[in-house]
C-alpha cells in the first residue's frame, strides 16, 4: 500500500497563519486604510501618518485626551484627494483602543443626533453629509470629507465601506453592552471610561435611559468585595444615605447634591443603579432588569 503523508501539519500552521493574519488586521489601525488608488478618482497622498497616544496631540491636538480617555493605543491616518480637484477629499483616520467599550464609547461621542438607526458598517455607523464614522471591534474610524456637495456624501461611504470590507465581519458587541442595550434606549447609551456618574467613588461602565429614568451599570464584576468598597465610598457623598437589602444584595439609596436621587444595588456583575428613589413606580422592575443575564445577541435593543 503507497504510504500518503499526512497534510494535517500544514493545514494546521495555514490556519495559523490566517488567525495571525486575522488578529493583525484588527490590532494594526493601517490595516483598515485602503490602498493608495482603492478610491478612485481619490488617490491617497503621502504615506500613512502613525501615532500614540503619547504623540497623537501633534495631528489633534485639544482632543488627543478624549481619545486617551477611551484607552488609545495606536492611530493611523491617510489624506485621499483627486488630482484633478483637489478640494475633494476624504481624511480617514483609524483609532485604536484597549478595549471594545472604548470604541463604542468614541463612538457613542461622536455620534450626531440625526443619526437615529446605525447603518451597517463594522458593529455600528454613521454617514452625513460632511463626516462618518463607524466602530469595530477595537477600532473607531472617523472620516471627514470636503469637496462638491454632489460627489462628498458618496466619496464618504466608499471610504467607510472599503475600510469595513477590509476589516471583516465585525466581532460581537461586548457582552455588558449587548444585555445594557436590551433596557436602555441604544440611543442614549454612553460608555464612561472613568467613573459612572462622573463621581470618582464609582467604577467604569455604561449609563443611559430607559423609560425616561436615567439608568447605569458597571462593566466588571465584583472581585475581592470591591463593590462593598464602592458604595461604602459613595455613600459618604450622598445626603439622607439609607441602606437595605433587597434579595440578599445591598441596596444604597439617597440624595446625591449634583444629580439628585439615586438608587445603586450591588451584586457579584458589580452595580447598576438608577437616578430615582427606590420606590418609584417601576424602579424595581428596571434594576431586575438591568441585572438580568444578557449577551444574546437576538435580544439586543435596535441600535
Amino acid at each position: 500500500m503507497k504510504r500518503v503523508r499526512s497534510r494535517l501539519p500544514a493545514v494546521l500552521a495555514l490556519f495559523q497563519v490566517l488567525a495571525g493574519s486575522a488578529h493583525a488586521a484588527t490590532s494594526d489601525p493601517a490595516a483598515a486604510l485602503p490602498a493608495a488608488a482603492a478610491l478612485a478618482p481619490l488617490v491617497r497622498q503621502a504615506g500613512i501618518a502613525r501615532h500614540t497616544a503619547e504623540t497623537l496631540w501633534e495631528r489633534i491636538d485639544g482632543e488627543a485626551e478624549l481619545y486617551k480617555s477611551y484607552g488609545l493605543t495606536a492611530s493611523a491616518h491617510a489624506l485621499y484627494e483627486d488630482p484633478a480637484q483637489p478640494e475633494r477629499r476624504i481624511d480617514l483616520s483609524v483609532f485604536a483602543v484597549a478595549d471594545p467599550l472604548g470604541a463604542f464609547g468614541l463612538f457613542a461621542a461622536f455620534r450626531p443626533s440625526e443619526c437615529a438607526a446605525v447603518q451597517p458598517l463594522g458593529n455600528g455607523g454613521c454617514v452625513g453629509d460632511y463626516q462618518g464614522i463607524f466602530w469595530h471591534g477595537n477600532l473607531f474610524l472617523l472620516a471627514d470629507a470636503a469637496g462638491p456637495a454632489a460627489a462628498r456624501p458618496g466619496d464618504l461611504r466608499r471610504a467607510l465601506e472599503a475600510a469595513s470590507a477590509l476589516l471583516g465581519p465585525p466581532p460581537p458587541r461586548p457582552e455588558p453592552l449587548r444585555a445594557f442595550s436590551r433596557v436602555a434606549d441604544t440611543r442614549t447609551i454612553r460608555y464612561q471610561p472613568q467613573h459612572l456618574l462622573g463621581r470618582e467613588a464609582l467604577p467604569p461602565g455604561l449609563e443611559g435611559t430607559a423609560g425616561g429614568t436615567p439608568v447605569f451599570v458597571s462593566t466588571s464584576a465584583d472581585t475581592g468585595g470591591s463593590v462593598a468598597v464602592v458604595l461604602d465610598r459613595y455613600a459618604d457623598v450622598l445626603e439622607a444615605t439609607v441602606r437595605s437589602e433587597r434579595d440578599g444584595l445591598p441596596v444604597l439609596s439617597g440624595r446625591d447634591p449634583a444629580l439628585g436621587l439615586v438608587t445603586i444595588v450591588g451584586g457579584r456583575n458589580g452595580i447598576r443603579g438608577a437616578r430615582s428613589a427606590p420606590d418609584a413606580p417601576g424602579v424595581r422592575q428596571l434594576l431586575e432588569s438591568l441585572g438580568a443575564p444578557g449577551g444574546v445577541p437576538a435580544l439586543e435593543g435596535a441600535w
